[in-house]
């Protein structure tokens, strides 16, 4: 509501109603001294039409309320509601006084908003009626006349918040009831004056101003229906009883002028009946709202003033009223309900008056057809009173009632899915009521008794029974003679599944289950009211079962007679009732039971099972075949009268049932059955069962002791047992009152059944599944709860044999330790198996199997007192973990014979199956006794496995085994100690474990003791090591509490840390990390676990010594490699276990310095030196002294130090005193320890080598002592050797001299002299070039092996022979220089203001030997790429062997590509020529690209390779290929431009190893992972590609390098780079926050986007780009993209406008708006003011704040300003250009230059100013006279700048080569264009 429609309507002057027309009277009239309708006085508010606007006739009202109250006469809603909130807050701010006075003006506006079309303003109107009463209370007293008529009808407003807005406002003007009563009381007369004044309003003269019609209509209907429902109420209020009186009902008393208003109130509504017509027009009114509250008052008038009826109108009214049933709203139907039923009891006789079955019945028939029209709610209810409310005389009886239940019935299917239960309900009552009241129709007794009889035959029979016996299945209907209806049953009826599942789609569940009670009840009523009535049901119902169980297929029958009687039961017999029996199911199955004997139908013998299950055996058998015996004929004779009941029912249960029950392989055993168990009576069961069971065995054999049972009998008792077995259940569930024989599973033992099982389970193959399911349906356990029906000791017989059986299996298996664990299950169960070759091993333990599967849970009756449990569990385990084995190995075991490994194999699979059963609640549930059997049995078969079976795989059996000790923790132990208790037994020492932890340690090692630390390693990173170390303790009587178990296990980490390395994982990869967060927790549990076990290692170490020897200086951290060079397995465990704990900070500095002084001690025995202490201290120092060392920034002086470090100094100090004492290095021969004491010296110097190795620097910060003290000792080794001669000594002295000059280097270099710079660098030189020569030789030999032709296998063997480097020592002792070398580079750079050391640095002698190294370093790498690059030539698998190679040497390459990185260009020039003079297959170029793309990458060396290829002066090459159309790089001439225009087919051609990336590569790297292999080289092949671009000035080059990339690379690269940026909608709108509160990825990628864009490179981003990981590679793709919209904005704008998904495209541009734009819009518009464009005719001007450049071009007489706009998300979306200012120029010049002003900004690849240079250059050709190109209209061309040069010979104009070419692509032929000559 609230839109405004314009129409015409009448002026503002034409009346509405009279108080309208009063209110706009002129001020002097007469009628305005009444004081009504917003005039006070003579005076109204609003000033008279001829008077002015600005003035206001009444002065003292306040002038903003008045504003305000003027808009309340807008139009306009909207200024209404503002209007209203402005009053509402105005009147709770000013004064009664000032309110008051604008009451009369109010009160006109009030009574206009009231009737407007706008919901909101109605109730705004009455929220500022409410603050209005509020404030002034009682000073509304004068006005309560002028506003209690529309107030009163506002109450009844169709919009609920509006009135109840309105009565808000009332009760806050009268809080009391009383009081709102007396105002009404006082103003009846202009109430209902008001009322009578709405209703005579119509939809014309509703409105004064212009409202749409639609909108007068509605408001019409709300005006009417509001007024007759305010007359309807007030009626009641001021007419009727006092304690009637809606809403009044408190008030005790009556008012003082209640009498006077009643009186008037009879009267106004005497004259408004007899005006209206008896609204009898408002009756017929199309509006639901009208006549629904016509109704209302029509009941209150009759209600209160039935004097209105009279004779005049008795018969109209009568049509109208009794004739309502058309109505068709059921919004109406409440109210005419009321009225109908009022009317029928006050008028009676008004029947007669009318056509009662053409006016009243015929309408209330198709009212009920058609459900109530969709009231059943409200109309249903009301039936049974319509009923009671007819006349009998105007109606007849019999006719009547049918037609009515007929009528009724039929709409029932239209209140199917709405209201069931109103329905039925009021058809029981319906039903009932006629039966009752049939008196009423008929006089006599026998007429009474054949309409009830009429009734039940065809309403209760035809209609209800026919419907619910028939709704299962459309055959029942051709079955039956009478009819049945059906539905769904109780949804709690166990019987009723099958019913509900053959159901008729058109019916559901609720509504059978409804249609089923409501009938039974019926049926009761009918009982208790007269049964003989009920006989025609029970003949029908006899019928229909005789006829279902007699013809095949009618199942869907019997099972709705089935679901009947389970209604009964729940409705009837549950309640005490034993009619059904006697009347109903008695007398049914007495007829039925013959019929039923002689079938073979299951669901006829289920019929008679229900029914015993219902009322009883006894019940029904006396029913059937006692009391009803002359409906069924029986073979059995007895004497009825002679006889007992007992003896009866014995005989009968033995002569008939029994032998019935009996009869074997029929469709209706199982049914016949589940009737014979439910015909055991409590009385008799113990006689019944026993009866059963003799007479099966005795069918069976004839003689006991029996034997084997056969198949089929077997198969008999299984079924008997497992339904009586849910018998017992039945009957606990069923009466827990009681207990009921049955009840209890020793009520069904018997003892031929325990004698037949035990025959059973002893028996031999074959085995019979019949015989299987007899033992388990006497065993029970398939399911918990279900109980055994065998005594204890059958069941101890029976899985005795079970158990020989399964260990019978077990014996026979191809693995040793299973036959180990046969042996001890036999041992520790006291039972042996004989072995019998002849016996089928596997058939007799998948019988024990699959009476396991059936009786599982009956093991918990002989887990007390019984250790079979957990032999029978073990055994399972032992048979399921061997299975597991045999499928992980792939291959049998037994080579002579394949087929028993292949049946041992599939039943192991049955085996797994079923163990997964055993739930861990069963196995924890057992006795503590059986738990600890079935732990030690298993963990005993998991050690032997490991130790025992040497040809199993070492990592599957650990993987194995730890998943069974997994298993094993998981089923046994129910607390900590339980599993504390299980790994110290499975961690427990014998003669084959521990191997290093032992008193004579000895390096051959046992057999599966890497696979048991595989073991346990697994186990520890499933569990946690806090558990495994627990377990594996050994109680220590000097610590308290758990801390014995933690410190005793010191062992286990000391044998697992020198065990070093198992199948799958090693000590440093998984066990340190975990043993070290472990140790993180600070009590003395872990720190004397570590204590203790560094003190094993330490002692290891010790005595067994070790070489120590390193091939390098240490480094802070300390690398992998280093550790595992150590081959003593204690010192190395030493090693890696120190460096953990120091590096993770368990342990600190005191810890370091305690442990310095512990070995400084331990150095010297007496006087004579600990060798063994001394030969592991050089591998172990460095550790310690990182923590002393590593948070002091290192120095050249000393700082303060503590008593601690004081004492390291000095310890320092000494050992390099004892080396200076020892001769040179030169003079060393073998056997002495001069090599251990300059290893310790040289390990006392660490570096640190955080930040890779460009960041090397020492790590100590040493005292002045200790400099002089290395110093000397570098000297002596000079002093002596004297140059070259040490290249004449041993390798270790060469190595340890290469390792002191690293020392001497990075901590005393700045005391060298020049002799000692030379004594360096020429030794650095020769080392290094040794390596060189090495490397120049595989090179040299793998491009002779590809240049001889041999078979790919022998050249794949030659490639690894030569790549082997046989003699790594040139490679180590280079490694060393190296390292020296960027010492050397770094001290340069860190002391470079030095003042002293420069002119040492600078000498020239020191930059040439320099330059000679890096090319040496710089020959290395290419010589390594080369081979690579040859080999890659010939095939990816050689070339992957050689990058292998030099993973190996990890260190040396990195050193190498440090030097690289730092090398000059001049260096990398003559390095390049050098390399190109060799000579090889592969030059420098495909050597860089090789190593780049290897498949076996290096970081630091990939990173080498393209810092040399993207810089100079290899950049410019390395692009490219070498040819005339790619040479000529920097050719600007126009002659230049001439002759590299004249071919447009000439392309660049990059270099193969780009090109195959960018045009091939990126549509199959688009599928692949985010972090593959080829992924990352694709982007590095663009970085160099768009970095190269970048780097080339403008020239013709630089185009022809663009157009190829336009045309030959595929901008699917775009879409992987956008892989990597996650532009998702929730990320991109977060892009201005903190890098910090982005995604992941999308940080990195913003962030290089906008650097790149900035500086223009990419170096940042590949630098950081390895160790490869998502967030690098999204900065690489974040950079790609800023640097690519820079330098081809063209192309990624092509690819932008490509994209079809709006989400994608969107958040593209966000990201491109927010991070690339800026910088590159800044860098744009700086461009364009920096370039030099300005001449006499163009000038350019820019805008920064706008993004704009204005460029004017003039020539002569004319002249022209072009505009260019930068949109925000430039260069994604295009330039827009507009002319602003043209002078002289026609319009369609000027729509080309700006054409062609946008056609050159648009397709530039490159900066806009070029874009406008190239412009303006085509405008002064143009002026020029030079011709413009007929296809593209321009003088130069758009893309590629050229000029038309190719002429027509005929038409003589000239074309652009490459519109002409796309010209002849396109038109398919080679004709001119304009002449269309051959061209």
């Amino acid at each position: 509501m609230g839109r405004q429609k314009g129409e015409g309507a009448r002026s503002k002057s034409r009346p509405s109603s009279s108080s309208l027309a009063a209110s706009l009277l002129p001020s002097g009239s007469a009628a305005a001294a009444i004081g009504f309708g917003g005039f006070v006085g003579s005076s109204r508010l609003d000033p008279p039409p001829s008077s002015s606007e600005d003035s206001l006739s009444f002065v003292d009202v306040d002038s903003e309320i008045a504003v305000h109250l003027k808009r309340l006469g807008r139009k306009d809603p909207t200024t209404k509601l503002k209007a209203l909130a402005a009053l509402s807050m105005l009147l709770q701010q000013k004064s009664a006084k000032e309110i008051v006075l604008i009451v009369p003006q109010w009160a006109f506006e009030y009574k206009r908003l009231l009737l407007d079309y706008n919901r909101e303003v109605r109730r705004a109107t009455h929220d500022t009626m409410n603050a209005l009463v509020t404030s002034i209370g009682r000073d509304l007293a004068p006005h309560l006349k002028t506003l209690m008529g529309p107030w009163w009808f506002s109450q009844f407003d169709p919009v609920s918040e509006v009135s109840q807005a309105a009565k808000r406002s009332m009760q806050a003007a009268f809080p009391v009831q009383e009081k709102r009563l007396d105002a009404l009381i006082l103003c009846t007369t202009e109430i209902f004056m008001y009322l009578e004044e709405n209703l005579k309003l119509t939809p014309q003269n509703l409105s004064d101003k212009a409202v749409a019609t639609d909108e007068l209509e509605e408001i019409y209907q709300q005006v009417i229906s509001s007024t007759l429902l305010a007359l309807a109420t007030l009626l009641d209020v001021l007419i009727c009883l006092q304690q009637e009186r809606p809403g009044f009902e408190n008030i005790t008393t009556e008012p003082k002028h209640a009498s006077k208003a009643r009186v008037a109130a009879v009267s106004f509504a005497e004259k408004l009946f007899k005006d209206h017509k008896c609204f009898l027009d408002f009756l017929r009114s199309q509006k639901p709202t009208i006549r629904s509250a016509t109704y209302s008052v029509l009941k209150n008038l009759i209600k209160n003033m039935p004097q209105a009826i009279n004779d005049g109108n008795l018969k109209t009214v009568a049509g109208a009223i009794l004739g309502a049933f058309n109505e068709k709203d059921p919004t109406c139907h409440s109210s005419m309900w009321d009225i109908i039923l009022l009317f029928s009891r006050n008028f009676p006789d008004a029947w007669s008056s009318v056509n009662i079955q053409k006016s009243i019945l015929n309408p209330f028939w198709n009212f009920l057809r058609n459900g109530c029209f969709g009231s059943q709610q409200v109309s249903y209810p009301a039936l049974v009173l319509f009923l009671d409310s007819v006349p009998p005389k105007s109606v007849g009886g019999n006719k009547f009632f049918l037609e009515f239940f007929k009528n009724l019935w039929v709409g029932r299917r239209i209140s199917l899915s709405a209201d069931r239960l109103a329905f039925f309900q009021a058809l029981k009552e319906c039903f009932l009521w006629s039966l009752k009241n049939a008196s009423r129709y008929n006089d006599g007794g026998d007429s009474i008794n054949h309409l009830r009889v009429a009734l039940v035959d065809n309403v209760l029979v035809k209609l209800l029974w026919k419907d619910f016996l028939t709704a299962g299945s459309s055959k029942a209907n051709d079955t039956i003679k009478s009819g049945k209806a059906t539905d769904l049953s109780d949804e709690n009826i166990s019987h009723s599944k099958k019913v509900v599942d053959t159901l008729n789609t058109n019916y559901t569940m609720p509504y059978l289950q409804e249609l089923g009670k409501c009938f039974v009840e019926i049926l009761l009523g009918i009982y208790i009211l007269d049964s003989s009535v009920l006989s025609v049901f029970i003949e029908e119902l006899e019928d229909n079962c005789a006829d279902a169980v007699q013809q095949a297929g009618n199942v869907d029958i019997i099972e709705q007679i089935i679901l009947f009687m389970l209604l009964l039961e729940k409705h009837a017999v549950l309640k005490g009732a034993i009619w059904p029996l006697a009347f109903i199911v008695g007398p049914m199955l007495a007829k039925s039971f013959s019929i039923i004997r002689s079938s073979d139908s299951p669901d006829s013998v289920r019929l008679l099972s229900v029914a015993v299950s219902i009322f009883g055996p006894r019940m029904i058998v006396q029913e059937v075949f006692i009391k009803n015996r002359g409906h069924y004929s029986s073979q059995v004779s007895y004497d009825g009268d002679k006889v007992g009941e007992a003896e009866d029912f014995m005989q009968i249960f033995k002569n008939i049932f029994v032998p019935w029950c009996m009869q074997p392989n029929t469709c209706s055993t199982s049914a016949r059955l589940d009737l014979l168990l439910a015909l055991l009576d409590d009385e008799y069961f113990s006689e019944q069962w026993s009866f059963i069971i003799n007479y099966v065995i005795g069918q069976s054999y004839s003689e006991f002791p029996p034997g084997l049972l056969d198949a089929n009998h077997a198969a008999t008792l299984a079924i008997i047992l497992e339904k009586a077995r849910d018998e017992s259940m039945k009957r606990k569930v069923k009466d827990d009152s009681r207990h009921r024989q049955g009840c209890d599973a020793e009520d069904w033992h018997h003892e031929f059944l325990e004698s037949s099982a035990i025959a059973v389970s002893q028996s031999l193959p074959p085995f019979s599944p019949s015989h299987v399911q007899f033992i388990c349906s006497l065993l029970g356990g398939l399911t918990e709860g279900k109980s055994s029906l065998l005594s204890r000791n059958a069941l101890i017989l029976i899985y005795e044999e079970i158990f020989r059986k399964l260990l019978s299996f077990i014996q026979v298996s191809p693995f040793f330790w299973v036959q180990n664990a046969a042996s001890m299950l036999s041992n520790d169960a006291k039972i042996c198996v004989e072995f019998d070759s002849s016996l089928n091993t596997v058939e007799t333990a998948q019988f024990a199997l699959e009476v396991l599967d059936g009786s599982f849970f009956s093991l918990n009756a002989l887990d007390r007192g019984s250790g079979l449990v957990s032999a029978i569990l073990s055994a399972i385990f032992v048979i399921e973990w061997e299975c597991n084995l045999s499928k992980a190995l792939d291959d049998s075991v037994d080579d002579n014979s394949m087929n028993k490994p292949k049946t041992r194999l599939t039943f192991g699979e049955y085996v797994c199956a079923f163990r997964k059963k055993i739930n861990v609640h069963f196995s924890k549930s057992l006795f503590l006794d059986s738990r600890k059997r079935l732990s030690n049995i298993l963990i005993q078969s998991i050690r032997f496995a490991i130790f025992a079976e040497d040809k199993l795989i070492n990592d599957k059996i650990a993987s194995l085994c730890c998943t069974w000790v997994l298993e094993v923790l998981e089923h046994v132990c129910v607390d900590e100690n339980e599993e504390q208790n299980l790994l110290h037994h499975l961690l427990s020492k014998d003669e084959l474990w521990p191997v290093f932890v032992v008193p004579n340690f000895n390096l051959t090692k046992a057999s599966g003791h890497q696979k048991f630390v595989a073991l346990i390693d697994r186990l520890i990173s499933k569990i946690g090591i806090d558990r495994v170390i627990t377990g594996c303790g050994m109680p220590n009587p000097s610590l308290p509490g758990k801390s014995q178990d933690v410190s005793s296990s010191a062992w286990l980490a000391a044998e697992i840390l020198c065990t070093w390395r198992w199948p799958g994982s090693s000590a440093v990869s998984s066990f340190l990390p975990l043993l070290s967060a472990y140790a993180k927790g600070s009590n003395s549990a872990q720190e004397n676990l570590l204590d203790e076990t560094l003190s094993i290692l330490l002692d290891g170490s010790l005595v067994y010594g070790g070489n120590g020897t390193k091939t390098s200086v240490s480094m802070w951290p300390i690398p992998a490699a280093e550790v595992e060079g150590v081959d003593e397995p204690f010192l190395r465990a030493l090693v890696s276990f120190l460096s953990a704990l120091f590096k993770d900070k368990i342990w600190e500095a005191d810890k370091a310095t305690n442990l310095i002084e512990l070995l400084v001690n331990k150095l010297f025995l007496g006087e004579e030196v600990n060798t063994d202490c001394l030969k592991i201290l050089s591998s172990v120092i460095s550790i310690l002294l990182e923590p002393l060392c590593g948070s002091v920034e290192p120095g050249m002086g000393v700082q303060e130090c503590s008593v601690e470090e004081r004492f390291v100094q000095n310890t320092m100090i000494d050992w390099l005193q004892k080396a200076l004492s020892l001769p040179p290095i030169v003079t060393w021969k073998t056997g002495e320890d001069m090599e251990d004491w300059l290893q310790l010296v040289i390990a006392c110097y660490p570096f640190s080598t955080i930040g890779g190795p460009q960041a090397i620097k020492p790590a100590r910060s040493i005292s002045s002592d200790e400099r002089k003290l290395l110093y000397k000792l570098f000297q002596k080794q000079r002093h002596v050797t004297g140059g070259s001669a040490i290249f004449n000594q041993l390798t270790v002295v060469q190595m340890l001299l290469s390792k002191l000059m690293i020392v001497s280097v990075g901590y005393c270099w700045n005391e060298f002299s020049e002799e000692d710079w030379d004594f360096l660098l020429s030794n650095l030189k020769c080392w290094i070039q040794s390596a060189v020569v090495i490397m120049e030789d595989i090179a040299e030999n793998i491009n002779s092996l590809v240049d001889s032709s041999s078979d790919n296998l022998i050249m794949y063997q030659r490639f690894e022979k030569i790549i082997l480097i046989s003699d790594p020592f040139p490679i180590k002792i280079s490694e060393n220089a190296l390292l020296s070398f960027s010492l050397l580079e770094h001290c340069k750079q860190q002391h470079a203001g030095d003042r002293d050391n420069l002119d040492t640095f600078k000498s020239e002698k020191l930059d040439s030997v320099k330059d000679r190294i890096l090319e040496g370093v710089l020959r290395l790498l290419f010589c390594t790429g080369i081979s690579e690059a040859i080999a890659n030539a010939f095939c990816k698998e050689a070339a992957s062997v050689i990058a292998s190679s030099r993973v190996e040497y990890t260190h040396f390459w990195n050193l190498v590509a440090f030097g690289v990185v730092n090398s000059s260009s001049q260096t990398r020039d003559k390095a390049v020529k050098s390399v190109e003079f060799w000579g090889l297959r592969k030059g420098s170029i495909s050597s860089l690209y090789a190593i780049l793309f290897t498949s076996k990458p290096i970081p630091l060396l990939q990173f080498a390779a393209y810092f040399v290829l993207s810089s100079e002066p290899v950049l410019s090459i390395a692009v490219l290929k070498d040819n005339a159309c790619n040479s000529n790089i920097h050719a600007g001439s126009e002659e230049d431009i001439s002759r590299l225009e004249m071919s447009v087919e000439e392309k660049v051609n990059l270099k193969e190893e780009l090109s195959v990336m960018v045009e091939r590569t990126p549509h199959g790297v688009l599928e692949m992972d985010l972090l593959a292999h080829q992924r990352v080289n694709l982007f590095l092949a663009w970085s160099l590609l768009i970095s190269h671009l970048q780097s080339l000035p403008s020239s013709s080059q630089r185009e022809r390098l663009i157009q190829y990339i336009q045309d030959s690379a595929t901008p699917v690269i775009l879409d992987c780079l956008f892989q990597h940026i996650p532009v998702e909608i929730s990320t991109v709108q977060n892009l201005k926050k903190k890098d910090a509160e982005l995604s992941g990825g999308l940080s990195e990628a913003a962030g290089a986007a906008t650097r790149a864009t900035t500086t223009g490179s990419l170096l940042f981003s590949v630098e950081s780009l390895w160790p490869v990981e998502l967030g690098k590679i999204s900065s690489l793709a974040g950079a790609i993209y800023g640097l690519m919209l820079q330098v081809l904005p063209a192309y990624v704008r092509g690819w932008f406008s490509d994209l079809r998904d709006r989400n994608t495209s969107a958040v593209i541009e966000s990201f491109t708006r927010t991070c690339c734009s800026p910088p590159l819009i800044a860098n744009e518009l700086s461009q364009i003011k920096k370039a030099n464009f300005r001449d006499e005719n163009f000038s350019v001007s820019v805008s920064k704040s706008a993004n704009e450049i204005v460029a004017t071009y003039t020539k002569d007489e004319t002249g022209m300003d072009l505009v260019i706009r930068l949109p925000a998300s430039y260069p994604l979306r295009p330039v827009d250009v507009d002319c602003t200012r043209s002078l002289g120029i026609s319009e369609t010049k000027q729509r080309k230059w700006l054409m062609s002003m946008m056609l050159f900004v648009r397709n530039q690849n490159g900066a806009l100013a070029e874009a406008i240079g190239i412009w303006k250059r085509n405008f002064d050709k143009e002026f020029e006279g030079v011709e413009e190109c007929p296809i593209c209209y321009s003088v130069i061309h758009t893309t590629n700048h050229s000029l038309p040069r190719l002429a027509c010979k005929t038409c003589k104009h000239k074309f652009h080569s490459a519109c002409l070419y796309k010209w002849f692509s396109t038109s398919h032929k080679s004709s001119c264009p304009l002449c269309q000559s051959p061209f």
